[in-house]
């Protein structure tokens, strides 16, 4: 294979927070073991081995929980001890780690700086609604202790960026959601809206969000960012980005905006490889790094399965005029499967709002890129 792409779950959905939208306690409570524990070093072995010995030109390893800190330092001076040993492709190589900073202290920064780790960092924004919704297992408000990691990072300088999980809460307040991120100098900005569970319907929790909502948080945040921008006082927001660089004839690097899935190897800590976070149950089992290589399980016939349902493009999808931009979304959010067919995306009309907002101005920027080139 060119390249691998590894998202790695090395203490499964073990977590010391307790959010109360955690799609990943919602997945993982669909299977019939929830929590496989900590990888153990054995199979991290087996896992960077074989990894390795399969990639010729790029390996990523990216980690994510529950909260991936809780493996331990030691865990992660062992990947990199084994990479090193068994990158016999000499495949470039690069590390990604999504955390809450809960554990993020000094020797977590220096390895991160020294090994080149890029960090996600996850917080809501402002402190009302962040300890609002990402409370730790005694429910006590971790706000504080986020933007600690945040200045602990930055004193060493990790490179990190902020994932926002963008609620019915957050996206209330947009005027306050982006002035935070510029009063604390994070430049780096994601947004992932809100899951509800797999087996819930669109809507049914108080943090849900909902269509018209996002769409008025989107347009609002994108006008606050292009003030910036054209001020050449830029903040990377990763949607704005990816739209853009589309635009100027680029391939997203966001999954969801390429509008049919691809498997990526989704490893659990007992080496169960899945194709994708959001199904990481029985079902959409791919196999398992200490019987299977990587080739065999994301081009066999389970992802193969997985990704096919992706391919169809709704009937809406086909005369809208934004279908080249939007594409149709993440799969996750066109569920249900109504006979092997997808439906519509649940924000299309938040995204139709926002591309009538929006795309002239991204347009703009995207010519004048090219113009560059």
């Amino acid at each position: 294979m060119k390249s691998l792409s590894l998202l790695i779950k090395p203490a499964s959905g073990s977590c010391n927070m307790r959010c109360r939208y955690c799609f990943y306690a919602d997945v993982s409570a669909a299977r019939d073991i929830k929590n496989h524990g900590i990888m153990p070093y054995v199979l991290l072995e087996t896992l960077v081995q074989k990894a390795l010995s399969e990639v010729r030109g790029y390996c990523q390893f990216a980690f994510q929980g529950g909260e991936p800190t809780l493996a331990g330092l030691d865990f992660f001076r062992k990947l990199v001890e084994l990479e090193k040993k068994y990158n016999v492709n000499n495949a470039r190589v690069s590390y990604a780690l999504q955390t809450n900073g809960l554990l993020i202290d000094d020797a977590w920064a220096a390895f991160f700086k020294e090994n080149g780790f890029l960090i996600g960092l996850s917080i809501d924004s402002f402190k009302q609604v962040h300890d609002g919704l990402r409370q730790d297992a005694a429910g006590k408000g971790t706000h504080s202790r986020c933007i600690e990691a945040a200045k602990i990072l930055t004193e060493h300088r990790v490179q990190f960026n902020i994932l926002s999980v963008v609620t019915r809460q957050l996206a209330e307040q947009p005027n306050r959601v982006y002035r935070f991120y510029k009063q604390h100098g994070f430049r780096y900005i994601q947004f992932i809206p809100c899951l509800d569970g797999m087996a819930e319907g669109s809507g049914a929790n108080e943090y849900s969000l909902r269509a018209k909502a996002f769409s008025k948080f989107l347009c609002r945040i994108f006008d606050l960012w292009h003030a910036d921008f054209i001020k050449n006082d830029y903040y990377s927001i990763r949607a704005f980005d990816n739209y853009i660089h589309m635009l100027a004839g680029r391939p997203p690097e966001n999954c969801a905006m390429n509008g049919v899935c691809n498997a990526y190897a989704l490893v659990e800590a007992n080496g169960s490889v899945y194709p994708c976070d959001f199904y990481a149950v029985d079902r959409f089992l791919l196999g398992n790094v200490a019987t299977h290589n990587f080739k065999e399980m994301l081009q066999g016939d389970s992802a193969e399965a997985f990704i096919t349902p992706s391919m169809h493009v709704n009937q809406a999808c086909k005369v809208c005029e934004y279908f080249y931009i939007c594409r149709g979304g993440c799969r996750r959010d066109r569920e249900p499967l109504n006979n092997g067919v997808l439906s519509g995306n649940r924000y299309c009309e938040a995204y139709k709002m926002f591309f009538e907002h929006a795309l002239p101005r991204m347009m703009e920027i995207a010519r004048a890129m090219q113009s560059r080139t």
